[in-house]
C-alpha cells in the first residue's frame, strides 16, 4: 500500500453536512491508493498501435518468435492496427492468406487496448481445441513477455486460465463457434471473430450466426465498440468474401512502391514471371525461377526487392485510390475491409506462388488452394456441362495437319492469341454454307513472330487426295504489351493477318476501326491495316453451342486425333458469369486456345463462309496429277508428317 494520500479543502465546502461546515474552516481527507489503481487510473498518451506495438509487443508465434516487434517485416499491418481505432470505425473485416499476420495484427490490437483503453474483450474461434491453442500459444504469452503488459496480471492462478483471463482492469474471455452459451451472457466491448470461414452457420438448431451473437455482446457499447472478423476466404457465400464485398463501405488494397521507378502499384499475380514453358513447380522453387515485373519501368523484382517496395507501400481505397487516413476522415465509415495478397509477405517466396499456380494447373483442388491460400479470393465451382471428356470426344482419325477430303472443305482460318513472350494459335478448315462445320488442321504455341509466319503464310496443307489448301485469313489478337508489334506484323502480311479487339458488347458482330491515317486527320491511309473488333460474347456464345455437337452431326466442331488434355482444359476454362451474362476466365487458369476458337469463328464471320455454296462438280481423282496422288498418299504412310512437322 502506499502512504496516505492527503486533500485540503477550504472555504466550507457546500457538500459536506451542516454539522462538519462549522467544525473547522480547513478539513483534511486521507485516503491511501494501490499500484493497481495507479496503474489503471494514470493517464497515458494515445499513441498509434503501431508504434506501442514496437515498444511493447513480442513476437509469440512463427520465425520470429521471441523477437521485439518491428513494423518493416511486415508494414501492411500497422495501417490496420492503425486504422482500427479511427473513431468511426467499428468493424475490420481483413481478408488475407496464411503467413501474413493478421491474427497477429488483431492480437496486437488487444495488447493496446489492455494497456490504453480497457474493455471487456472476447475472443472467438472455430472449435474449442482451437480456442485453447491459441491462449496458450498467443494469448498469453503476449502479456507475459511484454514488460508493459505482465504489469496488469492479477497473480492469482485461476485468473488465468484457459477460457478467461482475469487483469487488474479488465477480462479477455475465449469462446468458439458452437458454444452459443458462452456467445450469449457477457457485455462485451472488443470482440475478435478468427477464421470465421471455418464456423458453422449456426451455433445450434435454435440459434442465429455465431458472428450475429458475437455482435449482439457488442450491443451496450455503442460508441466504442470494436469488432474484428478476420479469414482466408474459401467460397464466394463464405463470410468473410460477404463481409468484404457487401458490409464493408470501403475496401482498402495495398499499393508497394517500386524502389527502380518508384511508381505505386498493387502487385498482381499476372506480373509474376518465369520462364516461358517451364511447368514443373519443384524446379521453379529449388532454382528460384520467379520474379515480379513492375508494369511501368519493366525491371524485375526477386524477393529482397519485392520486400524493399512493400516496406514502402501504403493502402489505398479500392474505388477512389485515396489513402487510407485520408478517406477515413473525409467519409467517416464504420464498416472497412482489408484484402491482402500472399505475396506481399516476406515469409512467401515469389518462386512459391508460381509453384502454386503450376500445381493448380494439374488439379482441381490444387487449384482452389492458390485462389484460397495465396489470391485470397474464393473458390468458384467452375464446372459445367462442357465436360474435358466430352471436348476429347470430338476428336476424329486425321493426324495433326491433314485436312478432311471429299471436296467438303471451304477455307482455311487462323486464330492467334498474344503472349509476351509468344503466341497461341490453332489453324481451323471450314465447310460450306450455313452448318458452319470445322474441322481442327493444327494448333500449339510458338515463340516468335518469324515461326507464326511460317505457319499462316508460307506452309501448305494437304488433304488424303493431295489438294492444296492456305490459310485465307488469321486473326491475332492486338491486345495487351505488344500492340505496336502486331500492328506491324499485320502491315507485312496485310492481306493475310488482320489485327483483333475483342468487346464484351457491340451493336454488331464485328467492325473496324481504322489504325493507319494520314497525320493530323483521321482519314485513312489507302492500303493501311484496320483494326477488326468483335461481340466475343456473341462469338463465344457460338463456340460453346458448337462444343455441344455430336461429332457425327452436322455443324461439329471437329478435332485431330492428337488433340490432348491441354487443349480441353483450356476449351473448358471460362465460364458465363450468371448475373452479368459476360463470359468470365478465373484466375490461374489458361484460356488461349479457347480464344483462339473464338478467333476463327470471327474469322469465318468476315469472310461469309456460311453464305459459301458447295461447287456442283469437284475434279475427278483420275485427272488430278501424278504429284497430287504423290503428296497426298504420304499420309497412308505409316508414321510420315510433313516437312513443317518436322521442324
Amino acid at each position: 500500500m502506499q502512504a496516505a494520500e492527503k486533500i485540503i479543502i477550504r472555504d466550507d465546502p457546500l457538500w459536506l453536512p451542516p454539522a462538519l461546515r462549522d467544525r473547522q474552516k480547513a478539513l483534511v481527507v486521507k485516503f491511501r491508493v494501490s499500484e493497481a489503481e495507479r496503474l489503471v487510473y494514470r493517464k497515458k498518451k494515445r499513441i498509434p498501435v503501431s508504434r506501442w506495438a514496437e515498444k511493447y509487443r513480442v513476437v509469440t508465434r512463427g520465425p520470429l518468435e521471441g523477437t521485439r516487434w518491428q513494423n518493416r517485416t511486415t508494414p501492411y499491418l500497422a495501417g490496420i492496427m492503425d486504422a482500427s481505432f479511427f473513431p468511426s470505425v467499428e468493424e475490420i473485416y481483413t481478408c488475407s492468406p496464411p503467413q501474413v499476420g493478421k491474427s497477429a495484427a488483431a492480437d496486437t490490437c488487444i495488447g493496446w487496448v489492455a494497456d490504453r483503453d480497457p474493455g471487456p474483450v472476447l475472443y472467438v474461434y472455430p472449435d474449442e481445441d482451437t480456442a485453447n491453442e491459441n491462449m496458450r500459444d498467443r494469448i498469453l504469452p503476449m502479456f507475459r513477455l511484454s514488460s508493459q503488459l505482465r504489469r496488469y496480471f492479477t497473480g492469482a492462478g485461476d485468473d488465468e486460465t484457459a477460457k478467461k483471463i482475469n487483469l487488474k482492469h479488465m477480462q479477455i474471455y475465449m469462446a468458439w463457434a458452437r458454444s452459443a452459451i458462452k456467445l450469449g451472457n457477457k457485455s462485451i466491448r472488443y470482440g475478435v471473430a478468427d477464421e470465421i470461414d471455418k464456423y458453422p452457420e449456426t451455433a445450434n438448431k435454435r440459434e442465429a450466426s455465431p458472428l450475429d451473437l458475437l455482435r449482439a455482446r457488442l450491443t451496450t457499447f455503442r460508441y466504442s465498440r470494436k469488432l474484428w472478423v478476420v479469414s482466408t476466404p474459401t467460397i464466394e457465400s463464405g463470410p468473410i468474401w460477404v463481409l468484404l464485398t457487401s458490409e464493408a463501405q470501403a475496401v482498402f488494397d495495398f499499393w508497394v512502391r517500386c524502389p527502380v521507378c518508384r511508381a505505386y502499384q498493387v502487385m498482381e499475380f499476372k506480373s509474376i514471371k518465369w520462364p516461358e514453358g517451364e511447368r514443373d513447380p519443384e524446379r521453379v522453387v529449388s532454382e528460384d525461377l520467379a520474379r515480379y515485373e513492375c508494369p511501368e519501368c519493366k525491371s524485375r523484382w526477386d524477393d529482397y526487392t519485392r520486400d524493399l517496395a512493400v516496406r514502402r507501400g501504403q493502402w489505398r481505397e479500392r474505388k477512389t485510390g485515396q489513402k487510407l487516413f485520408a478517406y477515413l476522415r473525409d467519409h467517416r465509415p464504420r464498416k472497412i475491409g482489408f484484402h491482402l495478397r500472399s505475396w506481399l509477405s516476406p515469409f512467401v517466396g515469389l518462386s512459391e506462388v508460381a509453384a502454386a499456380f503450376l500445381k493448380g494447373q494439374t488439379s482441381k483442388n490444387k487449384l482452389k488452394d492458390f485462389l484460397n491460400k495465396h489470391c485470397a479470393e474464393p473458390w468458384k465451382d467452375y464446372t459445367t456441362e462442357r465436360k474435358e471428356e466430352r471436348i476429347l470426344a470430338l476428336r476424329d482419325e486425321r493426324p495433326l495437319g491433314l485436312v478432311p477430303s471429299g471436296g467438303i472443305i471451304s477455307c482455311l482460318t487462323a486464330g492467334a492469341d498474344t503472349q509476351k513472350y509468344g503466341f497461341w494459335y490453332e489453324i481451323r478448315a471450314w465447310g460450306w454454307g450455313m452448318i458452319l462445320e470445322s474441322w481442327q488442321v493444327r494448333f500449339g504455341y510458338v515463340d516468335s513472330f518469324e515461326a507464326l509466319a511460317q505457319m499462316l503464310v508460307e506452309d501448305e496443307y494437304y488433304d488424303i487426295d493431295g489438294n492444296r489448301y492456305r490459310v485465307r485469313l488469321a486473326v491475332q489478337d492486338a491486345m495487351g504489351e505488344r500492340t505496336s508489334e502486331v500492328y506491324d506484323f499485320s502491315r507485312m502480311h496485310r492481306n493475310l493477318v488482320v489485327p483483333f479487339k475483342g468487346e464484351r458488347k457491340l451493336a454488331s458482330p464485328t467492325t473496324w476501326s481504322k489504325i493507319d491515317v494520314y497525320p493530323g486527320t483521321t482519314k485513312a491511309i489507302p492500303g493501311g491495316i484496320r483494326l477488326l473488333r468483335a461481340d466475343v460474347t456473341l462469338f463465344k456464345n457460338q463456340l460453346a453451342g458448337k462444343l455441344e455437337i455430336a461429332p457425327g452431326d452436322p455443324g461439329a466442331w471437329h478435332l485431330t486425333s492428337e488433340a490432348n488434355e491441354e487443349y480441353a482444359r483450356q476449351m473448358c476454362a471460362e465460364y458465363v458469369n450468371d448475373e452479368t451474362g459476360f463470359w468470365e476466365c478465373p484466375p490461374g487458369r489458361a484460356n488461349h486456345l479457347w480464344d483462339c476458337g473464338v478467333y476463327n469463328l470471327v474469322a469465318a464471320d468476315v469472310l461469309g463462309v456460311r453464305f459459301w455454296k458447295r461447287p456442283a462438280e469437284k475434279k475427278p481423282a483420275a485427272q488430278r496429277s501424278e504429284e497430287e496422288k504423290k503428296r497426298g498418299g504420304r499420309w497412308l504412310e505409316k508414321g510420315y508428317r510433313p516437312g513443317w512437322l518436322n521442324r
